[in-house]
C-alpha cells in the first residue's frame, strides 16, 4: 500500500516538472515586455517616414507594449511629417514623444501626434509657424495641429498658438508672437507629463523599467526611399520616363523606351507611400498607358489608342505622386525636363550606334545618285521640232526623245523648228528658231 502510495506520488512530481518546464518559457515570454525607440533627428524628409514606418511595422509585429519617438529636429518638410502624424496616429501601440532638445515646426507636429509628451531639461517645443507664412499655409496648417493635438487629449489652443501669432497665448506668448515652450513651460501647460533624458528613464514614467528596449535608427534604405521621395527627385523620374516615351515614338518601335518607363515607373512606384490595393490600381493604369501607346505605334492612323494611352500614363503618374496640388507641379516640371531631353537626345540619337540600328538614317543625296524628278538640263541649248502646237505647253521632239516644253512666248504651231533657250528643273523653255540667212 505504501509503496503505492509512494509511486503515485513519483509519478505526480515528475508530471509537475516536466509540465514546468514545457509552459515556464511559453507563459514568461507572454508575460516579458518590450518598447522600440525610433530615432527622429535632423532635417524632416521622406527617409525619417520611411523610419517611422519601419519602425512602427516592427513594433506591431513583436507586440511592443510602448514606442518612444526620440526627437530632436528644428523641422523640415510638412508633407513628411504629416505622413508621420499619420502613422503615428494609426498604431493602436502607445505612443510617448520624447523631445531630447528640439521640437520645432514639423517636429512639434510629430510631438503631438503621440499619445505622450515627455521632454529633457532645457529642451523646448513649438515654433511652428509656416513658410512662407501665407494666411493660406497657416490656416491649413494650424487645422492640422489643432486635430492632432485634439486626438490625442492634448490641448489644441496651445498647438494653434505654436503656427499662428495673431493671438498668442497668454502668459507665454504675447498676440504677435508664436509660441515657444521650454520644458518647464510645457510641464506648467500639462503639454508635458514628465521630465526624462532618456528613453529608459520616460519608459519608467510609464512602469515600463523592466521592458526590453530596441532601438530603431535610419539605415541606407531608409535615406534611399527618401531620395527617391524629394519632389525635384521624383520630378527628374517623371521626366525620364516622359522623355523615354517621345523617344520611343520617334523611333517608330516598341523597345528600349517603353521598357526605360517601365523600370522608372516601378521605382517610383515602390518608393511612395500607398496601400497594395492602391498600388495596383496605379501598375495598371501605368503599364495600360504605355501598352496602349505601343498599340499606336504598331497601328499608325487610328489615334484612339494614342490617346488613351497618353491619359492613362498622366493619370497614374499623378496619383503615384500622391495625387496633390503639388503632383501637378511636379507633373509640370517633369514635362519641362522631358521636353529638354528630348530635343537634346533627338538631335544626337541619329549618330548614335544604338539608334542606328532601330531608325532609318540612310537619306537620298544628289551626291549619291538619286533625284526627285528626270534631269533636263541636258536639253539646254539643243534644237528640236514641235510634234503639238504650244499654246503655250506641248512636246516637241530632240533627237529620238519626246520632251514637254513651253513657248517662252506666244504660239507655236506645228512642225516648226525651236532651240532650248532656259532648263528650270522639269521645265524646258524653247523659242522658234530664227530663219537662218
Amino acid at each position: 500500500m505504501r509503496f503505492a502510495v509512494a509511486i503515485r506520488f513519483f509519478v505526480c512530481i515528475v508530471c509537475f516538472c516536466l509540465t514546468a518546464a514545457v509552459t515556464g518559457p511559453a507563459a514568461w515570454a507572454q508575460e516579458a515586455e518590450s518598447a522600440r525607440v525610433i530615432s527622429i533627428s535632423g532635417e524632416i524628409d521622406g527617409s525619417q517616414a520611411a523610419l517611422v514606418q519601419r519602425g512602427i511595422s516592427r513594433a506591431e509585429e513583436n507586440g511592443d507594449k510602448a514606442i518612444v519617438v526620440r526627437i530632436n529636429t528644428q523641422g523640415g518638410r510638412v508633407d513628411s511629417a504629416l505622413r508621420i502624424r499619420d502613422l503615428l496616429r494609426e498604431t493602436s501601440i502607445p505612443t510617448i514623444a520624447l523631445v531630447t532638445s528640439r521640437a520645432w515646426s514639423a517636429g512639434a507636429l510629430i510631438a503631438i501626434a503621440c499619445r505622450h509628451i515627455v521632454m529633457a531639461p532645457g529642451s523646448s517645443i513649438g515654433a511652428a509657424e509656416p513658410i512662407p507664412a501665407t494666411e493660406k499655409n497657416i490656416a491649413a496648417l494650424k487645422s492640422e495641429f489643432s486635430t492632432t493635438a485634439a486626438d490625442n487629449g492634448h490641448n489644441p489652443r496651445i498647438a494653434e498658438a505654436m503656427v499662428d501669432k495673431k493671438d498668442g497665448l497668454p502668459g507665454y506668448a504675447d498676440a504677435g508672437e508664436i509660441l515657444a515652450l521650454t520644458d518647464v513651460q510645457a510641464r506648467e501647460l500639462n503639454l508635458s507629463e514628465g521630465t526624462a533624458d532618456t528613453a529608459e528613464e520616460a519608459l519608467h514614467l510609464f512602469s515600463l523599467d523592466d521592458a526590453t528596449v530596441y532601438y530603431e535608427d535610419r539605415n541606407w534604405k531608409d535615406e534611399t526611399l527618401g531620395m527617391l521621395q524629394n519632389e525635384y527627385v521624383r520630378m527628374l523620374f517623371v521626366g525620364l520616363i516622359l522623355a523615354a516615351v517621345l523617344i520611343e515614338i520617334k523611333t517608330a518601335g516598341i523597345g528600349v523606351g517603353l521598357v526605360t518607363a517601365c523600370l522608372l515607373g516601378g521605382v517610383m512606384l515602390i518608393s511612395g507611400d500607398g496601400t497594395l490595393a492602391d498600388d495596383l490600381k496605379v501598375i495598371g493604369a501605368f503599364i495600360g498607358g504605355l501598352v496602349l501607346i505601343a498599340l499606336e505605334l504598331v497601328t499608325p492612323g487610328i489615334g484612339i489608342f494614342g490617346v488613351a494611352g497618353i491619359l492613362l500614363l498622366f493619370g497614374s503618374l499623378f496619383w503615384m505622386l500622391g495625387a496633390t496640388v503639388q503632383a501637378l507641379y511636379i507633373l509640370a516640371g517633369g514635362i519641362v525636363i522631358a521636353v529638354i531631353l528630348f530635343y537634346i537626345l533627338g538631335r544626337h540619337l541619329p549618330k548614335s550606334r544604338l539608334f542606328a540600328k532601330v531608325a532609318l538614317t540612310t537619306r537620298s543625296t544628289k551626291e549619291k545618285g538619286y533625284t526627285s524628278q528626270e534631269d533636263k538640263s541636258k536639253y539646254l541649248f539643243q534644237r528640236g521640232t514641235t510634234i503639238t502646237i504650244l499654246r503655250p505647253a506641248g512636246t516637241i521632239r530632240i533627237g529620238k526623245e519626246r520632251v514637254d516644253a513651253v513657248s517662252s512666248g506666244g504660239f507655236i504651231d506645228r512642225d516648226v523648228a525651236v532651240r532650248v533657250i532656259k532648263v528650270e528643273g522639269a521645265r524646258v523653255v524653247v523659242e522658234p528658231v530664227p530663219p537662218g540667212p
